[in-house]
């Protein structure tokens, strides 16, 4: 199947196609006998970008998916369902996710994300196109991530194109218990390929190199179609847990999530239900991702991951009665830069709490003993730097 698209597009360069016409008894064919594609394609709606004729292939041969960004950001229900129709019942071997040069869609995101990275922009969008834009962020996050600091928009945009094919692979495998048994058990292929509008030329760039960690995953479908939130259940990994084999989530996500997460509990409507062995595992065999770091209070009424109903794996946690650096600096800010370091993550909440007995116990002995410098005890010289 893959030698077939590398024939069709080297006839469609060469200006010499094969496909120019049908005739009835083709269309007859078509109709009495069914499809039968030997491909299916997940390309972008660019009308540059006519994917039939890109790969010289005629009526039958190719089941085609298209939209902005060639993505399954908010499209994820009917992107894998339909690929699930294609390898399980049409019997396709190959799925090739295609981006293209100067595609319209990571450009826009990829400039959205750049003019919003300084202060988050938490406003819902309003509207389909900013939503779409705005779950392209990520991806437009990670291309800069990879790049020199020196690199501009044109440079971030062109390999956020590569990222996102990737991106996209990647969540097939993560979310279609379907599609991952095809290739596991190597009936399936998925591939990934970008179109070069000047040239007409399709770049395959093969499969993803994180598919072994992806086959692994646990989950059954996508996000929106189990009832649970898209993007809180993405950003949880897929192995049910966050790990190292998952991406990075930007600050602004990482936020979002901690906010959603604090809603459900306050709401009494948790999702993080209760871990299995395969979770436990993949913490151990991948290691940790956590998507944010907290600075809490070490006060009983204050669990952390119950507060933000997180599960094991997305959290590092760093808690002291008063949530402070006071006596602990070092333990404190060395812990972080591991945290921000080697385990990249990208937000620090520091949290501190209502009726927090560290820092009433510090304002009473301040009032009281304004002028007095003895410290009896480490509570005492807690209380007595936290008056300061």
């Amino acid at each position: 199947a893959l030698k077939l698209l590398k024939l069709g597009n080297a006839r469609y360069v060469a200006g010499t196609p094969q496909a120019v016409s049908t005739d009835a008894g083709m269309r007859k064919a078509l109709f009495d006998h069914g499809q039968a594609p030997y491909a299916a394609i997940v390309g972008c709606a660019d009308s540059r970008c006519p994917v039939d004729t890109v790969f010289d292939a005629r009526p039958g041969d190719l089941f085609v998916l298209r939209n902005a960004g060639n993505t399954c950001t908010h499209a994820e229900g009917s992107i894998v369902g339909s690929l699930e129709f294609c390898v399980a019942h049409l019997k396709s071997s190959l799925i090739l996710v295609m981006g293209h040069t100067k595609c319209g869609a990571i450009h826009a995101a990829t400039q959205a994300y750049l003019d919003g990275q300084e202060g988050f922009d938490d406003a819902p969008a309003s509207s389909a196109l900013e939503g779409l834009l705005s779950g392209l962020g990520s991806v437009a996050h990670q291309a800069a991530s990879d790049l020199d600091k020196s690199a501009n928009a044109q440079a971030i945009a062109e390999h956020a194109i590569e990222v996102n094919v990737f991106n996209t692979i990647n969540f097939l495998l993560q979310f279609s218990q379907v599609i991952r048994a095809k290739v596991q058990h190597g009936e399936v292929q998925i591939h990934g390929g970008i179109y070069d509008l000047e040239t007409g030329a399709v770049r395959f760039l093969g499969r993803s190199p994180k598919e072994a960690a992806f086959l692994s995953s646990q989950m059954g479908m996508p996000p929106t179609m189990s009832g649970a939130s898209g993007n809180g259940l993405l950003m949880r990994g897929m192995h049910g847990v966050r790990t190292a084999a998952d991406c990075s989530v930007n600050p602004k996500d990482a936020l979002k999530l901690l906010q959603a997460g604090n809603q459900r509990f306050a709401s009494g409507s948790p999702l993080a239900g209760r871990t299995n062995l395969n979770m436990r595992k993949a913490l151990v065999d991948f290691g940790q991702a956590p998507h944010a770091t907290i600075i809490g209070c070490a006060d009983s009424r204050c669990p952390i991951e119950s507060i933000f109903d997180a599960m094991p794996g997305e959290l590092f946690v760093l808690r002291n009665a008063g949530n402070t650096c006071t006596h602990a600096e070092g333990s404190m800010v060395g812990s972080l830069e591991f945290s921000i370091g080697p385990l990249k993550s990208k937000l620090i909440l520091v949290l501190g709490h209502t009726k927090c007995g560290a820092v009433h116990g510090a304002t009473k002995m301040y009032l009281d003993t304004k002028r007095s410098t003895e410290r009896g005890s480490a509570l005492e010289a807690l209380l007595h730097d936290l008056g300061c």
